[in-house]
């Protein structure tokens, strides 16, 4: 809750402290998921009386505050969240990893402490994530998604809200992404989604994607798709999607990385007018069947891509990669 500062003249002390404490309120997260400190979704017990959703008295799971979501709303997870989560239809949502950087906070399968760790509970088969509202933020969250026909994410189209669930005009920031099957999985085809200083690794099964699409519902074009900065290290096959209007920019891509060679890198066929620039490609520019590694959309304008290898002067490159 936000103090009103009153009063004249210079500040006071109790001026300066009200001031700190309201910068305070405006950064705390409006409810708080800590599965490993709350009992269940009804409350600790706690003798202090904190209101269920705060630090103290916190959720258990997503599912447990799911009554309560409003736009706006900010959610806060610190722990380790075992569960997967399809969301009401309520848009602007942001949930929040309330850790210093996203790690997978467990030793031996056992909470250590801290994070903001995001897997698959036991026996799961589906997404640990599918927000079915608009305008979503997911930020600062390690996800691990054991599943074998599941990604970590899923975003899909139907239509819109409140009637039908959809993902578009999703942000997904500065998350780490990994597991047994695809890290985002579009579905029905969502547009307006933005991915951005997100790493992508170990999706290394064959045919698992860091990013891929399905057409589903079919609602949208995957249109205006932005993904950025982003680190594709590991994964059999990196991105696969007919994005339309869309642009990748700024990230890294492995070509060999441990003991995986990806088989693809980036597959934009049936998508048209991308902008696929300022890439690095870890893979020489000579590489037999390269080609094959990439393909375009009608229209798409490729740009300043770079590839190389420890030893080989870095190549820039000018359109779609070909043998």
């Amino acid at each position: 809750m936000l103090t009103q500062v009153s009063g004249g003249g210079a500040f006071t002390r109790q001026n300066i402290q009200t001031i700190n404490s309201n910068f305070s309120a405006l950064t705390e997260p409006d409810v708080w998921v800590r599965p490993q400190v709350a009992t269940g979704n009804t409350g600790n017990g706690n003798p202090n009386n904190y209101p269920l959703g705060s630090y103290q008295n916190p959720y258990a799971t997503m599912a447990g505050l799911s009554a309560i979501l409003v736009p706006g709303m900010v959610i806060g997870l610190e722990g380790v969240l075992l569960e997967e989560y399809s969301s009401p239809r309520v848009n602007d949502v942001t949930i929040r990893g309330m850790a210093g950087l996203p790690r997978q906070a467990t030793t031996s399968g056992t909470p250590n402490g801290g994070g903001a760790t995001w897997l698959s509970p036991s026996g799961g088969t589906g997404a640990l994530l599918q927000p079915n509202g608009q305008g979503w933020t997911i930020e600062n969250i390690f996800f691990n998604n054991s599943a074998t026909a599941a990604g970590c994410i899923k975003l899909v189209n139907a239509g819109d809200p409140p009637t039908s669930n959809c993902s578009e005009k999703t942000t997904v920031r500065n998350c780490i992404l990994t597991g047994t099957d695809d890290g985002i999985a579009a579905t029905d085809l969502p547009n307006n989604v933005l991915i951005e200083g997100c790493t992508f690794f170990g999706f290394s099964g064959a045919g698992d994607l860091a990013i891929s699409s399905a057409t589903g519902a079919g609602t949208g074009t995957l249109n205006n798709w932005v993904i950025r900065n982003c680190i594709f290290n590991g994964n059999a096959n990196h991105i696969t999607a007919p994005f339309t209007s869309s642009e990748i920019t700024g990230c890294k891509f492995s070509y060999i990385y441990g003991s995986v060679t990806s088989t693809t890198q980036v597959l934009l066929s049936g998508g048209s007018n991308n902008s696929v620039h300022d890439n690095a490609f870890d893979i020489p520019a000579s590489t037999n069947l390269i080609s094959g590694m990439f393909s375009g959309g009608t229209n798409d304008r490729w740009y300043f891509n770079r590839f190389a290898t420890a030893v080989a002067t870095t190549i820039f490159s000018f359109g779609v990669p070909a043998t």
